[in-house]
């Protein structure tokens, strides 16, 4: 249990793609028997042959841009369902928090004393909830993963693309803030100046640094988080982007390319490739990394050209040339093997 509470995780996937984790902090000391149902089902630890008493490969059911995100349905996974580990449901047990403020932790149900599994987290005040719904939890770390399932595509309020749980449970404490988790996730949450570019600068700077840590150790999933974040404080509509600004935004946006590549996420870094041309036709590093991306597609007429276009800006570059020459031969291998394949038809 950490310091305030007990501390319990989401590892959250949109598809095949992984999110930030999701880390919350539960109000024990204020609804105890609905934070032990919570925190059990994280744990699984109470699941039988015939109950699946767990939040694992949950689904968030139910989204509402500007309220609320919904999950929890552990026998349905589409809202009509779930269970507690006291029986099918259980009683409100306080209304003592109210539904002030974005990501709180509360209780889903269809009336008065009718709590089960499912649970939702608020991204924005919703006090017409107050009084109906037990809120037993606060989302401490991974708030851009929330933002980034509320603002999904969605028919009829359900995410056109799975964001299921891939993992989940328990942490022995929270760790404290360190290097960039000093700020928000998300600039909108942010309670620090970030009103003025050389603050914003500073923000997203530091956000850099920790990706580039990441990215050294090789943990491109964590790093790939971090250039993201940065690029969201840069590009948020609450100050005046200057040089240095657009700069370090260019080179966020490299460094995601980079990211995706190394996990094999072309399309991702192909949309990063683009961004940064949006902004400096002229980076010979985009127009490598985006001909990564298109090769390891098997797109290897789009890749040349790029890697011919990433020479023309770096002429006598040793890599890039070495790089175009393989991409040639691999271009060759599969049209020599399409022709055959296609020779073997008319036979």
């Amino acid at each position: 249990m950490g310091k305030d509470g007990t501390i319990c995780y989401f590892d959250v996937k949109m598809g095949d793609y992984d999110l930030e984790r999701i880390v919350m902090r539960l109000y024990d000391d204020i609804a105890p028997k609905t934070c032990e149902n919570f925190r059990s089902l994280c744990t699984g630890e109470k699941k039988t042959a015939d109950l699946n008493l767990h939040y694992l490969n949950m689904i968030f059911h139910r989204v509402i841009i500007g309220f609320m995100i919904q999950g929890g349905d552990i026998t349905r996974m589409d809202g009509t369902g779930g269970y507690s580990i006291y029986g099918k449901q259980f009683d409100d047990e306080t209304f003592e928090k109210k539904h002030d403020r974005a990501f709180l932790l509360s209780m889903a149900n269809r009336g008065p004393g009718t709590n089960s599994s499912q649970f939702f987290i608020t991204t924005a005040p919703a006090p017409h909830l107050d009084n109906k719904h037990v809120v037993f939890g606060e989302v401490v770390r991974g708030q851009s993963a929330v933002r980034e399932i509320e603002h999904t595509r969605c028919k009829e309020d359900k995410p056109v693309e799975d964001c299921w749980v891939a993992g989940c449970g328990v942490l022995e404490s929270l760790p404290e803030a360190i290097g960039d988790e000093v700020y928000a996730d998300h600039p909108q949450d942010c309670d620090l100046d970030i009103s003025k570019a050389e603050k914003v600068l500073e923000a997203a700077s530091m956000m850099k640094e920790c990706g580039n840590s990441l990215f050294k150790e090789k943990d491109f999933s964590r790093a790939k988080h971090k250039y993201l974040k940065a690029v969201r404080y840069l590009e948020h509509d609450g100050y005046d982007m200057d040089k240095p600004c657009q700069s370090l935004l260019v080179t966020c946006h490299l460094n995601l390319a980079q990211c995706f590549n190394c996990m094999t996420q072309y399309k991702e870094a192909l949309k990063s490739c683009n961004s940064v041309l949006e902004h400096d036709k002229t980076s010979a590093k985009c127009y490598f990394r985006r001909g990564k991306a298109y090769e390891g597609m098997g797109e290897f007429d789009n890749a040349m050209a790029d890697y011919r276009t990433a020479l023309e800006l770096n002429p006598g570059d040793k890599a890039i040339t070495n790089t175009l020459h393989r991409a040639e031969q691999l271009f060759k291998r599969q049209r020599d093997r399409d022709r055959k394949a296609y020779s073997k038809l008319f036979k």
